[in-house]
């Protein structure tokens, strides 16, 4: 009689593993797990373990097994007078493969989500090149119940899947889950993101009042005029644009970094990588706002663009980026609007044309 091994999952060598079997016979008191090379039948594990359970844990400390390699494995079992089962003419082939990376690239734990929708990107990656074959992306509430699911998707070139339907003030979690050719599988975690968007309000710029008593009419603005300044005398483009490239351009006075607000600008000439700008508190070593342009694949194929604005807050860094655009050449203006409120901020850029 022998005891049948169940499907052995490709798994990582350095992880370990439980092989399971099945018997059918008088009570197991110890079982014993032999693994051999496919290819040349070399022997690298034989270990007797004292069990009643129907599995057998294999010790990383006496096995050779190596990630990348086929093995064959065999099983007997041992009842209480010591008597060992035969073993299985056809052993059962697995392999050893380091555990893959699969992880959200655009999205870490306690990230804010700017918008009612937002596209998640993946990153898989498998050092012994097994392909991934199938996954899936996850919502679940901040209770752990489960909202909404991409379902199984089997296309593995272009791991995005945009959520809709956030709700504002709110907070959730993902998960992404899949499964490798061979059936080894892999999961994300749960992530924990928080949702906060803002509706744009209308402000009137202008305040008109009739003075009749005076035949004329008195406006009244709300826009605080602020000048800057350079280390340099200034280089205008085009009577239009202020050339920075050996330059900067520094607001000290009108200008209010607190509470609610936005702040606008349009520029060109960008370089990957470049800071473009730095916002700073009284004290800037209690909160300091960065802006620079990043160029990556985020997860596709395709090289795009966006923003990266980095708040510091009394030494705790929160990461926020813009919605994806094109690469931009030297001559593509853009326009960058940052805001904040109630303490989240946003940001968003838009190709001028």
């Amino acid at each position: 009689m022998q005891a049948t091994i169940y499907k052995i999952t490709p798994f990582d060598a350095d992880s370990g593993y439980s092989v399971k079997f099945a018997w059918n016979g008088n009570q197991v008191f110890k079982n014993r797990c032999i693994i051999c090379e496919s290819e040349s039948g070399k022997l690298i594990y034989d270990q007797t373990v004292s069990s009643f359970k129907l599995e057998h844990n294999i010790d990383l400390s006496k096995s050779q097994l190596k990630n990348g390699g086929k093995y064959t494995a065999y099983i007997t079992v041992f009842d209480k007078d010591g008597n060992e089962s035969q073993i299985q003419p056809i052993g059962t082939q697995f392999l050893c493969l380091k555990k893959p990376v699969f992880q959200f690239s655009n999205a870490v734990d306690g990230q804010t989500i700017a918008s009612s929708s937002y596209e998640f990107s993946l990153f898989y990656f498998q050092e012994n090149g097994e392909p991934l074959d199938s996954w899936s992306v996850s919502v679940y509430s901040n209770t752990f119940t489960p909202l909404m699911s991409s379902g199984l998707k089997y296309d593995t070139d272009t791991l995005t899947h945009t959520v809709s339907g956030f709700t504002n003030k709110n907070e959730y979690y993902i998960r992404a889950t899949g499964q490798t050719i061979n059936g080894m599988l892999v999961d994300t975690g749960y992530i924990g993101i928080s949702v906060f968007y803002s509706t744009r309000d209308v402000f009137s710029l202008m305040e008109l009042t009739n003075a009749s008593h005076l035949g004329a009419v008195h406006l009244r603005s709300n826009i605080i005029s602020s000048s800057g300044h350079l280390n340099h005398e200034a280089v205008f483009i085009d009577n239009e644009f202020i050339d920075l490239r050996k330059d900067e351009l520094t607001y000290d006075r009108g200008f209010f970094f607190q509470g609610d607000f936005s702040f606008v600008i349009r520029f060109f000439g960008i370089r990957p990588n470049q800071e473009i700008l730095s916002m700073y508190s009284d004290a800037r070593k209690t909160l300091r706002l960065l802006v620079s342009y990043r160029v990556g694949r985020f997860g596709t194929d395709e090289t795009r663009g966006c923003f990266e604005l980095r708040v510091i807050s009394n030494s705790v860094t929160s990461v926020y980026y813009s919605n994806k655009l094109p690469l931009l050449s030297e001559e593509d203006k853009i326009g960058l609007c940052i805001s904040r409120r109630n303490g989240y901020y946003h940001i968003e850029a838009a190709l001028i044309t």
